[in-house]
């Protein structure tokens, strides 16, 4: 068996180098890092797809499947993977949504039946041991379906794999595997590794679960009492996470408006996040009529919140591009949890499958858009006194800056048989400068 792992392609965004928007902003083609993305892959059994893949927080659907589409007709055509194996991020976690919106009700409703509960996670596992299952890849929550697939595969058969069709009986299908948030990858000597996508290191995507614990306390009917399951954490986290993913990247004229607007504070600017907060102000003073004494006190109270949330704002570090996010105290103590949360998840799988899953020495990961190779000690961390050690995937964006665009890279991630797993890092060097969006390359 043979797998490469990628993540953070972002197809949708106009700073994607694997499918670029073309000259007329309006017809996709493949990209300056296409060709070395192509060759470091080679062929694979399974394309691992480690989330922030199509990316409808910054694109409308059309835009962002329309690029997609362009880059897996492509690698269709060049033959580079016999299935995908999709683990959604935070900008394409609407993704998962409508998978369990298909498997859980449409596909209900068309058989008859009553709608079911959402499954919320679904962990993937990769077992490439003597005598595992001869597919390999393995849904335990999910009933396999080979009957229902021209080419015998176990999953899939879901919307994203008439991606590249252009009628509906028109082209060949692609295969997508999806599992969320997790997917434990097993070599042939027994080593296990986590791949996630990352975004749930980050407070904004699962603070939600942070303090609901925290509030609620006993209130929150767990299935475990006093402890959160990975199935707990992705429900209670679904609503700020569908905000920020399609809530903005759908609300169409506000998404520029609100793209601008996060630019400018991950650059250090507030003045426009000012202007507004200005506006509200001037609004509220005008809606509300009260006595001097509560007008004063009104003043007062917005005045300091106004310079709290401003400062909030200005000193906000983003995970993009850091190099030290996963140095942070509190980030690595997220990480720790997140990765007791799985070890649970694996329990349950032994205890529910009767699968046998080694503790992960391994994770990787994505969303910083920050690549850290496989054989790198740069982050290790300890958790119940064992060493994990770190890879990250990087990303395959351009960070436009002053006119210039850098390429801080990307790493694909290899696994094979008896070779066992290595990456290969893609830079600034392994573009083509001819598919050049805007400005010029710059090394970083």
């Amino acid at each position: 068996m043979r797998l490469a792992v990628i993540s953070d392609t972002h197809f949708g965004d106009e700073h994607c180098t694997l499918v670029t928007p073309g000259q007329d902003g309006k017809s996709p083609r493949i990209g300056p890092a296409y060709s070395a993305m192509k060759e470091t892959v080679g062929k694979v059994d399974y394309l691992v797809l480690l989330g922030d893949i199509i990316d409808f927080s910054v694109a409308s659907y059309q835009r962002a499947y329309k690029h997609a589409r362009v880059f897996f007709r492509q690698v269709q055509q060049d033959e580079i993977a016999r299935e995908y194996i999709y683990v959604p991020g935070n900008h394409d976690f609407d993704i998962w949504h409508t998978v369990e919106h298909q498997v859980n009700v449409i596909n209900q409703l068309k058989q008859g039946q009553l709608p079911r509960a959402f499954r919320r996670s679904v962990p993937g596992v990769i077992d490439d041991r003597p005598g595992a299952s001869e597919s390999k890849f393995l849904l335990p929550d999910v009933p396999p379906r080979p009957e229902w697939h021209e080419d015998q595969a176990y999953y899939g058969n879901l919307f994203l794999d008439h991606i590249t069709r252009t009628k509906r009986s028109e082209g060949e299908k692609l295969t997508f595997n999806f599992a969320y948030p997790n997917v434990y990858l097993i070599t042939d000597e027994g080593d296990c590794t986590l791949l996630t996508h990352g975004h749930y290191f980050e407070s904004y995507w699962s603070f939600a679960a942070e303090w609901a614990m925290q509030l609620a306390g006993d209130d929150l009917k767990l299935e475990s009492d006093g402890e959160m399951n990975l199935r707990e954490m992705v429900g209670i986290n679904l609503p700020l996470n569908q905000l920020a993913c399609t809530g903005i990247g759908q609300a169409q004229p506000l998404t520029p408006l609100l793209r601008q607007l996060q630019k400018e504070v991950a650059a250090g600017r507030t003045k426009a996040l000012r202007k507004y907060i200005g506006r509200l102000e001037a609004t509220l003073k005008k809606s509300m009529k009260l006595s001097w004494l509560a007008r004063w006190v009104r003043s007062y109270m917005f005045r300091l919140l106004k310079g709290r949330v401003l400062s909030h704002v200005a000193g906000i570090e983003q995970a993009r591009y850091s190099k030290q996010f996963l140095q942070r105290p509190s980030v690595r103590e997220r990480f720790r949890g997140y990765y007791q949360t799985s070890l649970h998840e694996l329990e349950r799988l032994q205890r529910e499958h009767d699968l046998d899953i080694p503790e992960p020495t391994h994770v990787i990961f994505g969303h910083t858009h920050q690549p850290i190779s496989w054989d790198s000690d740069e982050l290790m961390t300890r958790v119940n006194g064992k060493v994990i050690q770190l890879c990250n995937t990087g990303g395959w964006l351009l960070r436009e800056e002053k006119g210039q665009v850098d390429f801080v890279g990307a790493e694909i991630v290899i696994y094979e048989s008896g070779k066992g797993v290595k990456s290969k890092s893609i830079g600034i060097a392994d573009l083509d400068p001819e598919c050049a969006l805007g400005g010029t390359y710059r090394d970083m």
